[in-house]
């Protein structure tokens, strides 16, 4: 198993950081905005296939609040109706798992990968990379990117300088960046999938005091979900070596630019709903 791992995921992205890190003059951190960036190229297809899904669940809103209203008090006959609905259209509900479990996947492998290049460990280059980036000559990383040593985390430098020492904050700014960058992402895509319609719905259970909708309902976790998620990725973060954090950083901005290049139009109207919601949370405020 450890082999077949090995041969599929851990080898091609260690020879590929590797490949990056001497076409990009010797800088770890630029191979890594590199891979996050052609990793999310890569998956724009099935980015694209899941903004089609998205729209074709947007057409589907009035039939989905059909089927609520007429079996609101038959759950399980609801389900088997909206089941059906999906199945039309050809939404599957664990669509979005296609672009996330090969994020997932990759991350697991750059620790490995990082942890492996600082032991000096690089068993797995393949023979023409070896030959090309050393010239016969014994393999050196330099793991220093801008401030930070990519090997390194917020721990092992509080650790050996303490948690407010000035070079402890900075790797602690960078696992905060991760979270926001989470965060945004997480908002932005929320926005753009569904812009504002959850919002109006809101004012307007508050008024009626009718029950909340499964449509709702999975807004509610959704929010909540968005919460979380950013402080774990920050928790996470603050352990790993800060070339995960760069990582994750990039292929959170990757992927506003991949729904810029599918849709535009509606980028720019995602961009100004998050502006709307934040203005008119502002002014409630005051």
């Amino acid at each position: 198993m450890v082999a077949i791992w090995n041969a599929i995921f851990y080898y091609p992205i260690l020879n590929f950081v590797l490949l990056g890190y001497h076409l990009l003059w010797d800088n770890l951190g630029l191979s890594i905005i590199a891979m996050a960036v052609i990793f999310r190229l890569i998956l724009l297809p099935l980015m694209k296939r899941q903004t089609e899904m998205t729209k074709k669940m947007a057409s589907l809103r009035p039939q989905l609040q059909e089927l609520q209203k007429k079996y609101k008090n038959n759950p399980q006959k609801l389900s088997q109706e909206q089941m059906k609905l999906y199945k039309n259209v050809g939404y599957n509900p664990l669509g979005c798992l296609v672009t996330t479990i090969p994020q997932l996947l990759i991350l697991s492998v750059l620790i490995q990968v990082i942890r492996n290049v600082t032991n000096g460990n690089l068993a797995g280059l393949y023979p023409f990379v070896t030959d090309w980036i050393s010239n016969g000559a014994e393999i050196k990383i330099n793991t220093d990117f801008l401030i930070w040593d990519l090997t390194r985390s917020f721990n092992s430098v509080a650790g050996e300088f303490g948690r407010f020492s000035a070079i402890s904050l900075f790797y602690l700014l960078l696992a905060v960046l991760v979270g926001f960058s989470q965060y945004l992402m997480s908002k932005f895509t929320q926005v753009m999938q569904d812009p504002l319609a959850f919002a109006n719905k809101k004012e307007e259970k508050k008024k009626t005091d009718e029950p909340l909708s499964p449509e709702e309902l999975q807004k509610k976790m959704t929010d909540s979900f968005m919460l979380i998620l950013p402080f774990s990725t920050v928790f996470l973060a603050i352990s790993a070596p800060s070339a995960l954090s760069l990582y994750w950083i990039v292929q959170s901005l990757m992927l506003v630019f991949q729904y810029a290049i599918l849709d535009w139009d509606k980028t720019k109207k995602g961009f100004q709903n998050l502006i709307t919601i934040y203005r008119d949370k502002r002014e409630k405020r005051i």
